[in-house]
């Protein structure tokens, strides 16, 4: 009995797991460029998207069946052939508000037709991917920006972060520290009114004078 319940959780979860594949895959934007030769799939690397988290474009490009392909049945059909070799023939650019940077494109480990560039989202919101360049002699110029059916948006981590950091209590303490190492508003007079003796004793040379002149003032 107890080994056909621990079966039926098991077999549950690889249920769960294999619903959820497809929600991945539908978290980023798939795109036809060049005269539907090619297919662009483009989102974040690791989707949802945080701030300050570690993260990036992920751009797949694979070949689909052109028209002219699909109507001769003489014509070899490559649909679904990943495209190597595009980090030297396009750049990607990722862009927020008014703000832009270029991406380098590098091919990910063991993935064919997988390209990444990393960098660190600052700010909550919609991004956007420019790429454009070549693909296999092929012009392309697209745009794509995070939206519901396509890729994710970046969100806020302060949600989710648990415990919650205790940033306020942490500025009291260090303002704290910093009185008392200045033994409150009276031990900063003093540390003023010896920086004042140190300059005069530095411009008379003589101790006793810039003690004397100190006095007189």
């Amino acid at each position: 009995m107890h080994r056909i319940i621990r079966l039926a959780a098991g077999c549950g979860v690889v249920a769960l797991l294999l619903a959820l594949l497809p929600l991945a895959a539908a978290a980023h934007e798939h795109r036809e460029v060049a005269n539907g030769q090619y297919e662009m799939v483009v989102g974040f690397i690791e989707e949802p998207a945080f701030v300050g988290e570690m993260n990036g474009l992920y751009l797949r490009v694979e070949k689909t069946a052109a028209p002219e392909a699909a109507a001769s049945p003489a014509a070899e059909v490559e649909e679904g052939t990943p495209v190597e070799g595009l980090a030297d023939t396009l750049q990607a650019e990722v862009i927020f508000g008014d703000q832009r940077m270029p991406l380098t494109l590098e091919p990910a480990f063991r993935q064919p037709g997988v390209y990444h560039s990393v960098f660190f989202p600052t700010t909550p919101g919609d991004y956007t991917f420019h790429i454009f360049g070549q693909i296999e002699g092929n012009p392309v110029d697209e745009t794509l920006t995070s939206a519901p059916g396509g890729f994710d948006s970046v969100q806020p981590v302060e949600p989710l972060q648990f415990p919650k950091p205790a940033a306020s209590a942490d500025s009291g303490v260090a303002a704290a520290g910093i009185l008392a190492g200045f033994g409150g508003p009276a031990g900063a007079l003093g540390l003023v009114a010896g920086a004042v003796l140190w300059v005069r004793q530095r411009r008379a040379g003589s101790p006793a004078a810039t003690v004397r002149d100190a006095i007189r003032s």
